[in-house]
Parts: structure tokens; C-alpha cells; sequence
């Protein structure tokens, strides 16, 4: 799911800094999968409000590249849900975190089923259990911009990779 948003953020790798106590918003690696991060970030000049109408609902995550099949409960309510596929890969997200105001917004998800990716390079396909993956926008600029930023936090069985 994290990949998603590398190609729509024009982004930078950054280190890791989590934040969470370990819960089910802070996924345990068991043995033999291996934690890794992945932070994205952008700048664009698009007023906050007008950010959030776009990327603020959990069910309407048309903007990320992806066709939600199913959704249940209400959305941006913590206990969500939400089904469906990305690029020929099937997900299931529940909502952990959410918040808003005048000038941030957060939202955060946890994945519920295991997922694949073939390796780009034609190498062998990486498994990951599980991510949780967090979306914040602030406003900057005196209201005229928006900062994204996205980290996501995962288990993957190949070390290379995650």
C-alpha cells in the first residue's frame, strides 16, 4: 500500500523517528520479517481546506490510486473499515488515529491481511504482514499551502527491502 503514494508526492527518504507505543498501531515484526519505514513529503500550493476536501475521507480514497470495494462503519470514525484494490493487489484497512482542525489534519490506518509486491528488478516477490501508515496535512504559508507528509511503518520478509 505505501507505494501508492511514492509516484503522486514527489518525496524524500527521511529517518526513522516513530512515535507510537507499541500497540496495534505500532506493528511487531515476528521472525523472520524485518521493520522498515518509508516517509514521503511534499509542499503544494493549495490551501489547506481545499487539500483536506480532496485526501480527508477514509473511504474516498480515489486520489491514491486506489477502488475501495467495501466499507463499513462511519467514516473517518476510529474502527473503520475499508476493502478493495490497488494496482492488482487487495487491502484491508482499519481506522486507528484521526484528527482535525483548523490548520491539521491526521488520519492513520492500520493494513489487516498480508500483502505481495514482485520486486521491480524481476527478483523474488516481497511479503508484507503488516503497516500502518499515517497522512498529515498542515497548512504553511499563511494558509496558502499545504505540507503532506506520509510515513509508513512495515514488516517485510526480505530485510533489502523493508
Amino acid at each position: 500500500m505505501f507505494h501508492r503514494l511514492l509516484f503522486l508526492l514527489p518525496g524524500i527518504l527521511l529517518g526513522c523517528k516513530v512515535a507510537f507505543a507499541a500497540s496495534d498501531k505500532d506493528p511487531k515484526c515476528p521472525e523472520g520479517y524485518y521493520p522498515g519505514v518509508t516517509v514521503t513529503e511534499g509542499q503544494y500550493t493549495v490551501p489547506f481546506e481545499r487539500m483536506y476536501n480532496l485526501t480527508g475521507s477514509f473511504f474516498h480514497a480515489y486520489w491514491y490510486n486506489q477502488a475501495n470495494t467495501s466499507n463499513s462503519g462511519e467514516d473517518n470514525t476510529v474502527g473503520a473499515t475499508r476493502a478493495g484494490d490497488t494496482e492488482g493487489f487487495a487491502f484491508e484497512e482499519r481506522l486507528v488515529r484521526v484528527f482535525k482542525d483548523d490548520a491539521e489534519a491526521m488520519i492513520a490506518y492500520v493494513g489487516e491481511i498480508p500483502i505481495q509486491f514482485p520486486d521491480p528488478s524481476g527478483g523474488k516477490v516481497v511479503s508484507y504482514l503488516s503497516y500502518t501508515e499515517e497522512l498529515r496535512l498542515i497548512s504553511i504559508c499563511g494558509g496558502t499551502a499545504t505540507l503532506v507528509h506520509m510515513w509508513v511503518v512495515y514488516c517485510g520478509d526480505d530485510v533489502v527491502h523493508a
